[in-house]
């Protein structure tokens, strides 16, 4: 008998000295591709945050940029590298925060002086533009086998809070999901998504503006009893102006006599495990006043795992831990964490 888990924490930030590299990097070439994978998810026109998009935008925000980037304030992400490898990390590389330091100190080159935008020969196409890309309104892993619309919330101008809506998933016989993606309506106003099963209490995704799914390991799968009804979570912080905001949910389903199914451990400071135990995610469950977090792993030969290290906790962007690789973990296995009074860990016990 085996068992996946999956822990709910979160946080971290750390320190970064640098030195200057170049004058070579680039908009078009390097920073482009930084905006791509880090930036864009918020810093759009229709996103919660002033757009990165263009080389205008960015140039004018390079100063904040830079010295956001090296007091590793942004992008927001807690979890300390060298401690679990996450897919949904979204912290930026030494490579890359060299990157925008050498950009920013270099005066902010457009590129290497071979295309100008804002000139063309007289008859000639005008060059195309560098940009940042977006690709919103796509479903990433395809399209959901079943989709439901979450009931419209109106978020007032700068009013923080969180909202819950109950989601009838329509279902008459037991199923079981492989994957969770979720597709906001209106991004200016949402921080993060949290979806949870009413009638086991069960978690069984996330949604941030960088990481907007949940994708089970092969032959894994949550199980979802008969008229089942789940729970979204929704974090919500109002702009400048009332937003009616109605996301959908998509689930995606798994076969239903080949999946093993994933489980919820709720860890509060130590929990022994009675099987072999694989950790598939770790979701944080912040309390007041936390500033970091631990979730370590000792073993029953001694040996002690970090599974989570995060700290300067960005309480305001809620985000799990996801990782990508599950991590085995043997019966008689201690889990602890410290930093926060209770953590849940989503197990998955396998049946072959």
């Amino acid at each position: 008998m085996k068992r996946l888990v999956a822990i709910l924490i979160a946080f971290a930030a750390v320190g970064l000295s640098h030195e200057t590299l170049t004058t070579t990097v680039l908009f078009d070439r390097e920073i482009v591709r930084v905006l791509d994978k880090h930036c864009v998810m918020c810093h759009t026109e229709d996103g919660p945050s002033f757009p990165l998009m263009t080389y205008e935008q960015t140039w004018l925000q390079k100063r904040p940029i830079r010295a956001d980037a090296i007091a590793r304030h942004m992008p927001p992400w807690a979890a300390v590298s060298g401690y679990g490898q996450f897919v949904n990390e979204n912290n930026l590389t030494l490579r890359e925060t060299q990157f925008i330091i050498s950009w920013v100190e270099g005066l902010g080159p457009r590129n290497a002086g071979t295309v100008f935008t804002n000139t063309a020969t007289p008859g000639a196409a005008r060059p195309k533009e560098v940009q940042a890309h977006t690709d919103f309104g796509t479903w990433h892993l395809g399209e959901p086998q079943l989709k439901r619309q979450l009931p419209a919330n109106t978020i007032d101008p700068e009013v923080n809070e969180v909202r819950r809506s109950l989601i009838d998933l329509g279902l008459t016989s037991e199923r079981r999901i492989r994957a969770l993606e979720f597709m906001p309506s209106d991004r200016r106003v949402i921080r993060a998504a949290f979806f949870t099963v009413q009638e086991t209490g069960q978690w069984i995704g996330s949604w941030t503006p960088w990481y907007g799914f949940m994708s089970l390991p092969k032959e894994t799968a949550y199980r979802l009893p008969p008229g089942s009804h789940v729970v979204a979570e929704i974090h919500y912080r109002g702009g400048k102006e009332r937003v009616v905001e109605q996301g959908t949910l998509g689930l995606f389903f798994a076969d239903q006599t080949a999946a093993d199914l994933i489980s919820d451990v709720v860890l509060e400071n130590k929990t022994r495990l009675d099987a072999d135990t694989y950790v598939v995610a770790l979701r944080p469950d912040i309390q007041p006043g936390v500033k970091s977090i631990e979730v370590s792993a000792r073993k029953p030969d001694g040996g002690t795992e970090v599974l989570l290290f995060a700290k300067d906790i960005p309480v305001d962007w809620p985000t799990p831990y996801i990782l990508k690789e599950p991590v085995r973990l043997p019966r008689g296995t201690v889990l602890s964490v410290t930093g926060t009074a209770r953590s849940t860990v989503s197990v998955y016990r396998a049946r072959r």
